[in-house]
């Protein structure tokens, strides 16, 4: 159950501080962000993990920009989203320049790209359990440092190409161990593709705490940097995502706004923040992960954060 704060509109705050809120700017030399004032944008748990995450997450995959960054943080978003084969492990050091004296009040994902063996290629030889536990403690080492963190709060295996590496006994264990050390808060993966049937193979077994999973209006998407297409089975997606929500996995959603602006009427004008709040009216939906790569899709998405 998502376990939501309703805090004063954005408008009605201002109307109420704006003296208070030049006041304490003036004495500290620096505007004050909507954000340092307040503190107390809209919270949900993300699923059996305990974490409290923005219900709009910031996606750095699409900027290298620490002011950005820092932006995203300001407008009240306490999730950042980023991997380790982003810009090349660069967009781990960006955040982590950004993060590093805030980092108790941020909840921060990245990820680790899999890929042991060629397609076909039988996974579960000792040749390849070696090879997938170096690959992921290697890439776990690199993005802790990268972040200039102690932790990880979620870590997600990236686009598995294999439906069987989501329940490989290496993958496991080197999630289990990581959590034991206290590397990681909680595990999970993500997926563009064959998402339902991804899901199916671990709703059973409950043994990841998070997915994050492609998800809008339109069952599709065309990729904003690399202009493929992908679509999906949406009445097979959301019988899964409801079957995970009652395992009380934590559901992220993705490509929110890659099918487009969404309108709920024809009198109606569609924009990207309505596509991303028909996402999150979804019951089963703890979180969504909006790429931003300017500051007016950051102004777009804020209201989302306090209403």
């Amino acid at each position: 159950m998502k376990k939501k704060i309703t805090p004063i509109t954005r408008k009605e705050f201002l109307k109420k501080s704006s003296a208070g809120i030049m006041g304490a700017g003036i004495l500290a030399n620096k505007p004050l962000s909507f954000w340092e004032v307040q503190k107390n944008p809209l919270k949900s748990i993300l699923g059996r993990t305990g974490i409290e995450i923005s219900p709009v997450g910031f996606g750095a995959s699409r900027t290298q920009s620490p002011a950005l960054t820092r932006a995203a943080i300001d407008s009240g978003i306490n999730f950042i989203d980023t991997g380790r084969s982003y810009a090349n492990g660069q967009n781990e050091v960006m955040v982590g320049k950004v993060i590093k004296d805030i980092r108790k009040n941020l909840v921060i994902q990245s990820k680790v790209m899999v890929e042991p063996g060629e397609e076909g290629e039988a996974l579960m030889t000792d040749k390849v359990k070696t090879k997938i536990r170096k690959i992921m403690l290697k890439s776990l080492h690199e993005s802790l440092e990268a972040l200039q963190t102690d932790y990880i709060d979620i870590w997600l295996l990236h686009r598995p190409s294999r439906i069987e590496m989501l329940k490989h006994e290496t993958v496991l264990e080197v999630f289990a161990e990581a959590k034991k050390a206290g590397k990681i808060r909680a595990c999970g993966f993500s997926s563009h593709k064959n998402q339902d049937k991804m899901l199916n193979s671990v709703n059973e077994s409950r043994c990841y705490d998070v997915v994050m999973v492609a998800y809008n209006h339109e069952g599709m998407f065309i990729h904003s940097k690399y202009g493929h297409k992908g679509e999906w089975d949406q009445q097979a997606l959301e019988a899964e995502l409801k079957k995970a929500h009652k395992n009380n996995m934590g559901i992220i959603a993705m490509k929110t706004c890659s099918a487009g602006p969404y309108s709920s009427g024809e009198n109606e004008t569609a924009t990207f923040e309505k596509a991303v709040k028909w996402v999150l009216d979804k019951p089963w939906v703890d979180a969504a992960a909006v790429a931003m790569a300017n500051f007016e899709e950051i102004n777009e998405h804020q209201q989302l954060l306090y209403i």
